[in-house]
Parts: structure tokens; C-alpha cells; sequence
């Protein structure tokens, strides 16, 4: 059994997508550190600019 997690990748607005790339790349390498597994990047809206992962454990 998979146990799923929603994170917000960028939180906070920023002018700099470059940051946010750079942050987003932290949070995702902190997360695998921990076992989980990236499966998708989801960004509902290009002008909002936010990102969400979606992560996975086996259980």
C-alpha cells in the first residue's frame, strides 16, 4: 500500500522563478532524504506560478 503527501513546493510569492526553482529543488531533496518517491510536479496555473509535489511511501 502507497501512503501519499501533498507539498507546496514554493511557498510565499516570489519575483524570481529562479528562487523558486532553487527552493523547490531543496524541499523535494529533503523529502526523498526521508523515502519518499517525487511522482509528479503539478502547477495548476502559469500565471500564479505555484507549485505542488506529490510524493509516495510503500507502507
Amino acid at each position: 500500500m502507497k501512503e501519499y503527501k501533498l507539498v507546496y513546493l514554493n511557498k510565499g510569492f516570489k519575483f524570481s522563478r529562479e528562487k523558486d526553482l532553487e527552493q523547490a529543488e531543496s524541499l523535494i531533496n529533503s523529502y526523498v532524504a526521508e523515502g519518499w518517491v517525487l511522482q509528479q510536479i503539478v502547477s495548476p496555473s502559469d500565471d500564479v506560478g505555484a507549485m505542488v509535489g506529490v510524493f509516495y511511501k510503500e507502507k
